[in-house]
């Protein structure tokens, strides 16, 4: 079926660079970071490009829709951290002319929170999804499920955990559904942004 998984390649850069820019827009980190609307999915996208590529090359990018409509990146537990080379570093580049800079050392409370977090309740080998979007014109369709479900269902078989995070209340009760538990929640003081942790116990 086409609307089933499949794991991304390099030809899918692009399209899952504007599933996932155009799904963070009005989220509360990406609107803090880069306060101006106007300007922030063109950021994004540049973000998301980079950081897209990156996760695939790793084995960690997954898609649904035909063209694509969703995309996740789940690290697995024998995957080591990204590895960025000096080649992709200077990918990055085209960002220092944005508000990126500006926003990153804004939110480095919420992001250091965040990595806080994710140490202390997945220290050990665990499932993590990084990062989830599916397009507005496709939601209410399942597509999140099928980019949560079968990689669940594989920490399930491993009898390893799930981790995920998230600065969007509105995410909450999408990953409660699928067996997560809200572990802390936390106000970052100076931000209004609040940082949800999320882990789930194999079945």
């Amino acid at each position: 079926m086409a609307n089933e998984y499949r794991q991304l390649t390099l030809l899918d850069v692009e399209q899952a660079a504007q599933v996932i820019a155009q799904s963070f827009v009005d989220d509360p980190l990406t609107s803090y970071m880069l306060p101006f609307r106007r300007t922030r999915v063109k950021t994004l996208l540049k973000f998301f490009r980079v950081y897209g590529e990156i996760n695939i090359k790793n084995q960690r990018g997954y898609g649904v829709g035909e063209p694509l409509q969703g995309a996740a990146y789940w690290k697995f537990p024998n995957q080591d951290d990204l590895s960025v080379s000096v080649k992709s570093l200077g990918k990055f580049l085209p960002l220092l002319f944005t508000m990126y800079p500006i926003g990153y050392f804004r939110a480095k409370a919420v992001l250091t929170q965040l990595d806080t977090l994710h140490k202390k309740y997945a220290d050990e080998l665990h499932f993590y999804l990084d990062n989830l979007g599916v397009l507005v014109s496709a939601r209410g369709k399942g597509l999140s499920s099928k980019l949560i479900r079968p990689f669940l269902e594989m920490a399930d078989s491993q009898k390893v955990i799930a981790y995920t995070d998230t600065v969007a209340k509105s995410n909450v009760p999408l990953y409660q559904h699928f067996g997560f538990e809200l572990v802390e929640e936390s106000l970052i003081a100076g931000t209004g942004i609040t940082t949800y942790a999320l882990r789930r116990s194999p079945r």
